[in-house]
């Protein structure tokens, strides 16, 4: 039989395997029915005719083989090589049964042979061929025997020969039919099979490559490795970023990863047709997507790309753009390794997304961690803040430090509520004005957090404009008891925490420091200071005069003391009345605050009685202090003669061995000589003798 050229395309290794069974084949058939001629030949049973008849055929057979499989190249006739072999062996068949007896030849079975060694190459048209020249030949001998020989058994037994040979050749066209489907059924299959372990060792390698990723860098590397020898790409993009998948990583052969944000919101673009869709998008052509910036031809070299979603778990977690660098007809085989990839990489960006957002909670969460103890330190620092002054100061501090802030400054209102002033300042807080009027603060005027992102917000504070390269600003209001007492000015930084949550909460403390701090400095205050004059007490007198004796006594610090008795108050109070007596009062009180040292301290001790405590003062300090004042009064009295009234007073000052309530009876007892004297006097006590010190 002939050599076989295979119909469907195949491998080249397959083909010529396929080839070489097919010639063994045929070879080997050809010379067995040569063999079979000759034993047949070599039976006692077969007449001279008949003998000579077979040799000669199996002569012809033998000559065939050698010639056809042996010294004719192989090439020769290339696909019809097979039919042109049978049906030269069919011929050969046919001068068989003209040399064995015609139409009527016992030798009729050889005659089938080369058709049935058709079925052994599955090519149907070599069937076709050969058994219509089988038909045409034995019919053809069945005509010439009957001219020559008419005979109604001949007739009969070429008649039933034909059914015979019409059957053979419909049953071996069927053969060739089912076998020819089979085969190519499967080579389909093994099409099939080999595209699939294509597909199983790309996606293989591809889920080891990825195994190893760590961040999104990485993943796009590893695409590359993997895509660029199976689609021969040059450049991968990874989307990711929400809904929009606006920003991500592209890499190349050569060169790190680069972070990149995606086009601008075209809604014709191949990657939003992507996003929306969630299907496969298809660029044969860069040049004819109007989708595609221009930016990505030129500077990254995009010629043609697979944009692919990728899914998992029915969520869109990213965008794959798997990219080459010129155009290009994307083949159903390279669509299928692409969406392999895609399926393949999607689980790993999921888990690095998942890691991520795990790591920026976690990150999150000991932010918050730190603030929550910054809370904690807030409230301690409040609780050991001595005055108004040091809690802002405080307040701002802690803040900074537990927001993480670039800078914070603590304004706080004037007892008026009239100015907004900056007190605490800390870090490179921008400096803030004085404001006059609280109210005309953002932020206290709608009694929320006020924030400004940037330039471009609608509403800017009109005291702190916008800096350029700044992250904005944050201010909190301090709100106690629904009245303002100041605000918090914060200017974050890049990992500054400061959630809404945080800032009422701290804003509440210090609010509430502040207040609580003037409540307790007006309870102090009220409880150490006459109503009527403003100067303090007997109860303050009490601690005060405690503090000077001890300095005195340990440190040898001398202080002094003036007594001071009104004269003439009772006249003020029957002749113009007990307000102009008050009047009276308070006017002799502004005088010592305005004659006094800052650090003397004024005291009303009784209804006109009052007493000056001159620390690190001796007795001509006193002395020339009580003419200051007896001679402000003086002035006083003349601009005002309604309340007109003079003092009189008696100096004395500590020495060694005295108690403090010594040195009080001491300015008593002057004060009583003063008046005695004659009233509008100073009396000072004899000073200590020098052989006494």
């Amino acid at each position: 039989m002939p050599h076989h050229v295979a119909e469907m395309v195949t491998p080249p290794d397959e083909a010529a395997g396929y080839e070489r069974r097919i010639r063994i084949a045929s070879e080997l058939a050809t010379w067995g029915i040569a063999f079979v001629l000759v034993a047949s030949a070599a039976l006692p049973t077969t007449d001279e005719t008949s003998r000579l008849g077979l040799l000669f055929s199996a002569f012809l057979l033998a000559a065939f083989a050698l010639l056809w499989f042996h010294f004719l190249p192989a090439a020769v006739f290339g696909a019809r090589r097979f039919t042109i072999g049978t049906v030269i062996t069919q011929l050969i068949g046919a001068i068989l049964l003209v040399l064995t007896g015609g139409a009527d030849s016992r030798y009729f079975v050889f005659f089938f042979l080369p058709t049935l060694a058709t079925t052994f190459a599955m090519r149907l048209s070599a069937t076709l061929v050969t058994t219509t020249i089988a038909l045409v030949a034995y019919v053809a001998v069945l005509a010439v025997d009957a001219a020559l020989l008419p005979d109604r058994e001949l007739l009969a037994t070429g008649a039933v020969r034909l059914s015979a040979l019409l059957a053979l050749i419909g049953m071996s066209i069927l053969i060739t039919k089912t076998m020819h489907d089979t085969r190519a059924s499967l080579r389909q299959r093994t099409t099939e099979l080999a595209a699939q372990n294509v597909e199983l060792d790309i996606s293989r390698s591809a889920t080891l490559a990825l195994a190893r990723t760590r961040d999104l860098p990485e993943i796009a590397r590893a695409v590359l490795d993997v895509a660029r020898p199976a689609l021969a790409i040059d450049r991968v993009f990874l989307f990711t970023g929400g809904e929009l998948m606006d920003h991500g990583y592209t890499v190349a052969a050569e060169g790190p990863p680069a972070f990149i944000d995606a086009d601008s919101p075209r809604r014709d673009s191949p990657r939003q047709r992507a996003i929306r869709s969630r299907r496969m998008v298809i660029v044969n052509d860069a040049s004819e997507e109007r989708g595609i910036l221009d930016d990505a031809r030129t500077k990254f070299g995009l010629g043609a790309a697979l944009f692919l979603p990728l899914l998992h778990r029915g969520d869109l977690v990213g965008l794959l753009v798997l990219s080459a660098s010129s155009a290009r007809e994307w083949t159903p085989a390279a669509l299928r390794i692409g969406e392999v990839i895609a399926e393949s990489a999607a689980p790993s960006l999921a888990a690095v997304l998942a890691l991520e957002e795990v790591r920026e909670q976690r990150e999150r969460l000991a932010a918050r961690t730190k603030v929550l103890e910054g809370m904690n330190q807030l409230v301690e620092a409040l609780s050991l803040a001595t005055d108004e002054a040091t809690t802002a100061e405080v307040a701002a501090r802690s803040i900074a430090q537990g927001f993480r802030l670039v800078g914070a400054t603590a304004l706080v209102t004037d007892p008026s509520i009239a100015l907004l002033e900056p007190i605490g300042i800390v870090g490179a807080a921008s400096a803030h004005p004085v404001v006059n009027g609280p109210m005309t603060c953002p932020a206290i005027r709608s009694g929320r957090i006020f924030r400004v992102a940037n330039g471009t917000d609608p509403v800017i504070c009109p005291f702190m404009p916008f800096k350029e390269g700044s992250l904005g600003y944050t201010c909190a209001p301090l709100m106690a008891g629904g009245e303002p007492v100041g605000a918090l000015f914060m200017e974050p930084g890049a990992d500054s925490v400061l959630e809404d949550t945080f800032i009422v909460a701290a804003a509440d403390r210090v609010a509430l420091a502040i207040a609580n701090r003037r409540v307790l400095e007006t309870a102090q205050r009220q409880a150490t200071t006459d109503g009527l004059t403003g100067l303090h007490n007997r109860h303050f007198l009490q601690r005060q005069l405690r503090l000077l004796h001890s300095l005195a006594t340990r440190h040898g610090q001398s202080y002094a003391v003036i007594a001071f008795d009104v004269d003439g108050l009772k006249q003020v109070n029957d002749t113009f009345g007990h307000e102009s007596g008050d009047l009276a009062l308070r006017g002799f009180a502004n005088v010592l605050r305005n004659t006094s040292r800052e650090s003397d301290v004024g005291v009303r001790t009784g209804g006109d009685e009052f007493l000056v405590l001159i620390p690190h003062g001796g007795l001509n300090d006193a002395r020339v202090l009580a003419g200051r004042v007896r001679d402000a009064l003086a002035a006083q009295g003349r601009a005002e003669p309604r309340t007109a009234i003079t003092v009189s007073a008696g100096v004395s000052a500590w020495r060694a061995g005295r108690t403090a309530e010594q040195v009080l009876e001491a300015a008593d007892g002057m004060l009583y000589a003063a008046k005695r004297a004659g009233k509008d006097r100073i009396a000072t006590e004899a000073p200590v003798p020098a052989a006494e010190t």
